[in-house]
């Protein structure tokens, strides 16, 4: 039976950082990325599409599909694979573009699922500004036309600290919180829309099935808000309509090496993302088996 382990994951994250920032500035570690990746993805059986939303080299999102047996709608899996240009982004975004490698090689060793599903991984996510952040997600939604059912975004992973103290919350997200809330980093969000109901349940009760020592801590807000309930690739998603969550470790309200040159893999906890894809890669099996 094939496995998520933290040394599989760890394996990924030095192959996307060993070239620095995965950064438009720099096409050296651009092209080593996408290379990279595109390996990856066909040595698990996969064919992979090039989906290019822009006349940069770095304009290129990767979609790989798990054909299903049936004609249900697709469920989509997504990660970014840039970083800002000052950063070599063990966690953001590696971690998470690690785990979904990993997902879609179990995804793909396993039975045809009855839904399909494609793993997408966006391009254009960390920009300077709103109006250029989401890019290659964005260019991705407007093509899908009803075709998919829902998405699981993988953003940041990687990061934990038990401290007490260690996790502060946005203050426009605080109020959607639970109680009691928590002040120390060792959970994964699941950030949701209303009409993803179906994605957050199955994840959270995977989650508890596979991994029971993982805390996970399920938020719906309505994809109005924006703030920082939009600073992802699954906000496209919600505002075309498409069910989507985003799965993060909530960044730089918990890892203190966001968007800094020091976001490297030895400060990851790899035991923690591996907990992360395991419950994830079980959620997107259960999700498509119907």
């Amino acid at each position: 039976m094939q496995t998520i382990t933290a040394s599989r994951l760890g394996d990924h994250v030095l192959e996307l950082t060993r070239h620095g920032p995965r950064h438009e500035d720099d096409p050296v570690a651009v092209a080593a990325a996408l290379g990279y990746l595109t390996g990856c993805l066909t040595g698990s059986g996969y064919t992979v599409e090039r989906e290019v939303y822009g006349p940069g080299h770095a304009d290129v999102s990767l979609l790989a599909t798990r054909a299903g047996t049936g004609a249900a709608p697709l469920l989509e899996v997504g990660a970014h694979w840039d970083t800002i240009p000052t950063s070599p982004g063990a966690d953001d975004n590696g971690s998470a573009v690690a785990a979904l490698l990993e997902i879609a090689r179990v995804t793909a060793a396993g039975p045809a699922p009855a839904r399909g599903v494609r793993f997408c991984v966006f391009g254009g996510e960390d920009g300077a500004t709103a109006a250029t952040a989401c890019l290659g997600s964005t260019a991705h939604v407007a093509t899908l036309g009803g075709r998919v059912e829902g998405a699981i975004v993988l953003e940041m992973v990687g990061y934990r600290d038990s401290s007490p103290g260690s996790q502060r919350l946005p203050a426009d997200l605080a109020a959607a919180v639970p109680p009691p809330v928590p002040d120390r980093g060792d959970f994964i969000a699941v950030l949701a829309d209303p009409r993803a109901g179906r994605l957050l349940s199955t994840l959270v009760a995977q989650a508890a099935l596979v991994e029971p020592t993982l805390p996970v801590l399920p938020l719906t807000v309505p994809p109005a808000m924006g703030g920082t309930a939009a600073r992802s690739d699954h906000y496209p998603y919600w505002t075309a309509g498409v069910p989507a969550v985003m799965v993060t470790d909530t960044a730089e309200f918990r890892n203190p090496h966001y968007h800094r040159a020091s976001d490297v893999v030895e400060t990851l906890d790899l035991g923690f993302a591996a907990q992360v894809a395991r419950a994830v890669a079980a959620a997107v099996a259960e999700l498509a088996r119907t």
